[in-house]
């Protein structure tokens, strides 16, 4: 006990009498490590989970309801609607009704009936055009042109791959035809067809949406001779995200699993997205981990200097009976100070700067917004780790020059 409280004395001693500029440097070494550490592995985490928020609040929103696995739609629609509705948890909700159609364009110009058409097979949906962009904010991702409106017949909005002008960035992937805001353009689901004058065109970085067309429900049902209202999906939007399992369990609890799949959005994501996460989760760490080896190199070289030129300093101390143990905490001591004062720094650039920035300004990749995702709980481990090896870097060199013979280290002798 008498060594710790020696070496904690002697160890902020040498903190306090130590270069300022030195000390400055090696605590914005740490630091830079910390948030390399922390930085790497979350934007190469945030690139998925900017894609995940998307796809929460531009398409399923925090709870999802589907037909069961031996139906095609969900029974009992509009009971499982009068029911949402009385759900105060529940802030909006919207039905969606979908079929395959294929889209003509130009046809009107086509003279030679035995000529190449300009079709594209297309997914419709039929929405609620205000429920709809209650929930998932539709009418915000409108690249051209304007929204639906419940009072109107005859419109359409489409989805930016099914077009020419939009789709050929990617490739000759997608089915598309040479159309754009105001064309007037024929939908065909079987015999039955009807025309649409395009009111708009949605494009975001959620494919559901590039890939989709929407149509109002009624127009929908009546295309499609749907006589019943029972719909293909609801999506369900919570006040707050921490309530979706709750308000789930109640859900199933007052019968609706009867007649639908109830699922959590986390319970609906795809096992392949959530390993590319945890890969990248590994390979930021790894990248991560090449700077915390870089700051422990540092903190032994400083720190073997440091001892070097204190050496004769060092040898005094054990020749009036300070305990080699004391010493060697008395360096480990300065190698804490730097990680936990570098560590902290790097904290605060990361949760009151950095993550915030990142919110309000994500990265824009090609398929989504990236953002910097550090859970609080992987940071904590994360800096334990680098603290360690800090400490160990600290230590090593101490009890290489410390172990010296003292009379050798008084006269400074080899």
């Amino acid at each position: 006990m008498l060594s710790i409280k020696i070496g904690l004395f002697l160890g902020f001693r040498q903190i306090q009498r130590s270069n300022p500029w030195t000390t400055i440097l090696i605590i914005f070494v740490m630091m830079l490590t910390f948030l390399n550490l922390i930085a790497v592995s979350g934007i190469l985490v945030g690139l998925i989970e900017g894609a995940e928020r998307a796809v929460r609040e531009n398409s399923l929103g925090d709870i999802i309801i589907s037909p069961l696995d031996e139906e095609d739609h969900i029974l009992e629609t509009v009971s499982i609607i009068r029911e949402l509705e009385a759900y105060p948890e529940i802030s909006a909700y919207s039905v969606r009704y979908n079929g395959n159609a294929t889209l003509e364009a130009n046809y009107k110009e086509r003279r030679d009936l035995s000529g190449e058409r300009d079709t594209a097979a297309v997914i419709i949906n039929g929405i609620n055009p205000k429920q709809e962009d209650e929930m998932s904010g539709l009418s915000t991702l409108l690249r051209d042109g304007e929204y639906l409106r419940d009072d109107e017949e005859g419109y359409i909005l489409v989805g930016a791959y099914y077009l020419k002008e939009y789709a050929e960035n990617f490739g000759d992937i997608f089915d598309t035809i040479d159309a754009k805001t105001g064309d007037t353009v024929r939908l065909s689901i079987g015999d039955i067809s009807k025309e649409f004058t395009i009111k708009g065109i949605v494009e975001s970085k959620v494919d559901e949406i590039n890939l989709a067309t929407f149509i109002p429900e009624r127009e929908f049902r009546r295309l499609f001779s749907r006589q019943d209202r029972n719909a293909e999906q609801i999506v369900i939007r919570t006040a707050t995200p921490e309530i979706n399992a709750e308000v789930s369990k109640n859900l199933k609890n007052d019968g609706m699993s009867d007649y639908a799949k109830i699922q959590t959005y986390e319970e609906g994501l795809p096992k392949f997205l959530i390993d590319i996460k945890k890969t990248f989760n590994v390979l930021g760490t790894f990248i991560g981990s090449i700077g915390i080896v870089v700051a422990s190199i540092t903190i032994f070289i400083i720190v073997f200097i440091n001892a070097m030129s204190r050496r004769r300093h060092i040898g005094i101390l054990k020749g009036i009976g300070i305990k080699r143990s004391a010493i060697e905490i008395a360096y480990v001591i300065q190698a804490a100070f730097y990680a936990l004062l570098g560590s902290f720094l790097g904290a605060v650039v990361t949760y009151a700067i950095l993550i915030p920035y990142f919110d309000k300004n994500p990265i824009q990749f090609p398929f989504s917004d990236g953002i910097l995702s550090a859970d609080p709980e992987v940071t904590f481990w994360k800096f334990v780790i680098l603290f360690i090896i800090t400490l160990i870097a600290g230590f090593v060199p101490a009890w290489m020059i410390v172990r010296q013979n003292t009379l050798n280290s008084i006269l400074g002798r080899k």
